[in-house]
Parts: structure tokens; sequence; C-alpha cells
């Protein structure tokens, strides 16, 4: 039995040998953090029952047309200019008279004024006279382009309204005018 003994001692022996590196501790891996994920949204509330309710009526207003103060400060009709002494029309006159035409064409059933102007170069009589000829001028250029159905009235200032009362060659300038007024 001794020989039996040495072999399982031997035998022993061999396996601590072979086993013992095998029960080696291993070095601990860190892992990272797990990643935080978004909760998902919480589920739509389930429908409520509506009640049988009548809708809101729609609350209709009723359209007001501005005043006559209100279209006249809005600036909608542009004023035209004159050279000294004329009531030709040049072709930026022509021009701002078509925008004034443009907008009573798509804006019908208004009354104007078209008002004469002068500067205070010249008689009374003279500068009424010159500022009644570019309203006139003023009006049959906007009546030749159809300016709907709006009445168009005339009335000259002659130099008694001044757009600058100042005496020089910047504020006669701006004197010398024909403005649009609705009425």
């Amino acid at each position: 039995m001794s020989q039996r003994k040495s072999i399982l001692v031997l035998l022993l022996a061999v396996a601590m040998i072979v086993g013992f590196p095998a029960c080696k501790s291993k070095p601990i891996e860190e892992t990272p953090p797990p990643v935080e994920r978004e909760a998902p949204p919480p589920p739509p509330p389930p429908p409520t029952e509506v009640e049988d309710k009548d809708p809101e009526p729609i609350k209709i207003e009723e359209y007001t047309p501005p005043t006559i103060q209100e279209l006249n400060a809005a600036g909608h009709l542009r004023t035209v200019y004159f050279d000294f002494d004329k009531y030709d029309l040049t072709e930026t006159t022509r021009a701002t008279i078509r925008q004034n035409a443009d907008w009573l064409r798509a804006n019908p059933g208004h009354s104007i004024v078209i008002e004469g102007h002068c500067d205070e170069r010249g008689t009374i009589e003279y500068n009424l006279a010159l500022g009644e000829k570019r309203a006139n001028a003023t009006r049959e250029f906007l009546n030749s382009l159809g300016a709907g159905d709006t009445n168009i009235r005339i009335v000259t200032f002659g130099e008694e309204r001044p757009a600058d009362p100042a005496s020089n060659e910047a504020a006669w300038a701006k004197n010398r005018r024909a403005e649009f007024k609705f009425e």
C-alpha cells in the first residue's frame, strides 16, 4: 500500500501544482456605469366623454368703415406737386395720380375733394385761378383713368393754406400742389 500512497500523494501534488494557478484571482474589471435612458413619455390619457353641449356661437363683429379723419390720416391718396406758375402734369405727377386712381378703383364709393394750392408769389386772384387750374387738371387725369364711382369735387385755396409758411424756394415747392382729401 505504500506504493499506492505514494502515487496518491504524487497525483495530489500534481493536481495542486496544476490547479493552483487556475485558482488565481482575476483582476476586477471596472464596467462603465449603466447609461441612463430617458423614460418613455407617459401614455396619453384616455379620452374623456364629451358632454352634448351646444357649441358657443360664433361672434360676428360688424364692419365699421373708417371715418373721414382716419382715411385722411392713413395717407391712401398722395399729394401731387407742380412747377412754378404751371398746372401741367409732369410724368412724376401723373405716376402719383395713377397710384391714387388704383387705390380709388380698389376701394370704390368714396367722395373726395382735390384742393389746388399755390406759393405766395403772384396776386391773390391769380393764385386762386392757378390753384383751380391745378385741381381741374388733376381731376381730369384722374377721371381719364377710371377712378371707379368716386365723386370728385375741386376747390382752390390759392396761397391761403401753405404747407410750409417759410418764404424760400424749398417752401414754395411744397406749396405748389394739389391735395386729395376724403369728404
